[in-house]
């Protein structure tokens, strides 16, 4: 048994990336475990006018409807998604290899699974590499994720404030059904993909395949979270397919990338569930977007910059087309075995509500080891409501920036914060100490 200090998620992508040769036969078993201590305080939201302010057609107030709270929690995965994992390599000589990978998020606070409840719900897939690029066939991490895997300091855990453009919709992180070709020439490396059916349901709400204190079972009545445990069946009508594309320079001091991904909605409806039925908001048709992104390492310092644009489009029935633009930076300074970083955030809708998210996360990581450390992170983000719209599919209005709207619709499997969500027209902070070991 091998260990391994990398990032777990895009654990056998990142490997091919970087060219690194296998020299026999191997099995290896790997995991992030990061798990904290933490504070969220949630200012009181202003819902009046939307469909969260009502209750039928009675008015609720704000102070019942989104109340001010603040809750302190143990909670997995602030700085990096807790998985364990399983990834075999054989030589077959030739410069071909077979290879699979079985991979699981944990949640450490309760020993759970994460993923949707999944036992290997980050990946399980097999591959083979030949000397012209990597096939592999199963799920998969989306070329929009090893994008961001790419670049983030932070490894898309839920303070991982670059992650806001990615988590819009989660099937561009995990992805049921894919086909994946990889190829690297040098500095330059490709990815291009293909999913039958991704994970999109027959209905989208934020059920989910167990149920919570706040959100129903996933049925065929009640809908289910984007990429949840069913979602990703086959139809005939072509539910689901996705097509995702990467291409990325990688030199020692710069990571330069783009990367663009589309799925098919085919209709489905996307709502909130009242009871056990789920009341369509929109009919969704399909979902693009495209990410530009970079960092710098500067040499002998350590000192490294991130920077990402995101914009995604929901191509809805009718005139509603939410469009999300997230601009994110991240800067990362190592001090002795101290790491400092202070992430930004700037997310809206460009028409719709033109509601918008800001957010600052400061964080300190003491590094025992290059296995373990002790973290902390300090920040926050503000929502601003924007306009009162109604939706093209039923006369119901909403309001609210991205974060505050598409987590309650169902679009987003692990939001930021470990799932604490946002008050609409609030501010949302979290305080967090806690440890990570990587193995």
């Amino acid at each position: 048994m091998k260990r391994t200090a990398a990032y777990a998620a895009c654990l056998s992508a990142l490997a091919f990336l970087s060219g690194h040769a296998v020299a026999q036969s191997s099995v290896t078993i790997y995991g992030t475990l990061d798990v904290g201590l933490d504070r969220i305080d949630k200012g009181e939201g202003n819902v009046q006018g939307t469909l969260f302010g009502v209750s039928g057609t009675t008015p609720v107030p704000n102070r019942i409807a989104a109340p001010a709270t603040v809750t302190t929690r143990l909670t997995p995965s602030h700085t990096r998604q807790s998985n364990i994992g399983f990834r075999g390599v054989e030589d077959l000589g030739g410069g071909y290899r077979g290879l699979f990978v079985l991979e699981g998020g944990v949640t450490i606070d309760n020993g759970g699974q994460a993923n949707d409840n999944r036992l290997f719900g980050r990946q399980a897939y097999v591959g083979l590499t030949t000397p012209v690029g990597e096939v592999k066939l199963g799920r998969q991490a989306s070329p929009m994720l090893i994008s961001y895997y790419l670049v983030t300091p932070e490894a898309i855990g839920s303070t991982d404030l670059l992650a806001a453009g990615l988590v819009v919709n989660t099937v561009q992180t995990w992805q049921d059904n894919q086909i994946s070709y990889a190829i690297k020439q040098g500095p330059w490396t490709a990815i291009a993909s293909y999913a039958t059916n991704s994970g999109i349901g027959s209905g989208i709400s934020a059920a989910r395949s167990v149920a919570t204190s706040s959100t129903p079972v996933a049925s065929g009545t009640t809908g289910q979270i984007v990429g949840g445990l069913t979602a990703g069946a086959e139809t005939a009508s072509g539910r689901g397919k996705t097509a995702g594309a990467m291409v990325a320079y990688r030199s020692d001091e710069l990571v330069a990338l783009a990367s663009y991904h589309r799925n098919n909605f085919d209709g489905v409806p996307i709502g909130v569930v009242s009871g056990t039925t789920l009341v369509p908001l929109f009919f969704g048709e399909r979902f693009t977007s495209f990410m530009a992104a970079a960092k710098y390492t500067f040499p002998g310092v350590g000192t490294s910059i991130a920077v990402a644009g995101h914009n995604a489009q929901f191509s809805l029935r009718g005139n509603t087309d939410p469009e999300v633009r997230t601009w994110t930076a991240t800067i990362k300074h190592p001090v002795g075995s101290f790491d400092l970083t202070a992430a930004f955030l700037h997310t809206y809708f460009t028409n719709y509500t033109k509601g918008k998210d800001r957010g600052l996360m400061l964080g300190v990581d003491y590094n025992f080891s290059k296995r373990t450390a002790l973290y902390t992170r300090f920040g926050g983000i503000k929502d601003k409501r924007g306009n009162v719209v109604v939706s093209s599919a039923t006369p119901l209005p909403l309001a609210g920036g991205p974060g505050a709207i598409l987590i309650p619709l169902g679009t987003q499997e692990v939001p930021l914060f470990s799932g604490a969500g946002q008050n609409i027209d609030a501010r949302t902070t979290m305080l967090s100490l806690g440890i990570r070991h990587s193995f």
